[in-house]
């Protein structure tokens, strides 16, 4: 026979899965609600009460300096608005050495400084330079100011078919490209 004091200490009472839960709370939707109000009077604030956005700023208008006064593709140095230009190809001729080009070149405001180099639209990712050799007036690199304009040929020695005249700063800068048939 076993004694009272040797029994198993659960077998006296029996065991229920809520003794373990963790206590209950009273009032625990009120927080719930008192968080719902706060975030909806957040939401309705930053709705009604944001600043008004400021006026978008006045656009640029073109002025009568900055549109081109005549024919050719408008181009801007590198750096400075201030300073540009228009320039066109006006006319090509194909040799067995490579390309005779009349281009002008003129300033429209400012400043601006050309050259010229060349590559071949297909094949090769070559750049070509002028050489001289061209028919006079011959031009080669330099500067014009506002109202200034000048003309010439230049020979670039580039193998016979389409081709991109490229007009660069004195320095070399890439500014603009016009397409040189075959």
């Amino acid at each position: 026979m076993t004694q009272p004091w040797q029994q198993d200490p659960y077998s006296r009472r029996p065991v229920d899965i809520n003794a373990y839960a963790p206590p209950r709370r009273s009032g625990g939707g009120w927080w719930l609600l008192a968080v719902g109000v706060v975030l909806v009077g957040v939401v309705l604030a930053a709705l009604f009460l944001r600043p008004p956005a400021p006026a978008p700023a006045p656009t640029p208008t073109p002025t009568a300096e900055r549109e081109p006064v005549g024919p050719g593709q408008p181009f801007t140095m590198p750096g400075s608005t201030a300073s540009h230009g228009r320039w066109e190809v006006l006319e090509h001729a194909w040799s067995d050495d490579g390309v005779t080009v009349r281009v002008r070149v003129t300033a429209d405001g400012g400043r601006v400084s050309y050259g010229f180099a060349a590559f071949a639209n297909q094949g090769s990712d070559t750049v070509f330079e002028p050489e001289a050799g061209a028919p006079d007036p011959e031009i080669g690199s330099g500067h014009l100011r506002a109202g200034e304009s000048i003309e010439g040929n230049v020979f670039i020695p580039l193998p016979r078919g389409a081709a991109t005249l490229i007009l660069t700063t004195a320095q070399g800068r890439q500014m603009s490209a016009l397409p040189i048939p075959a």
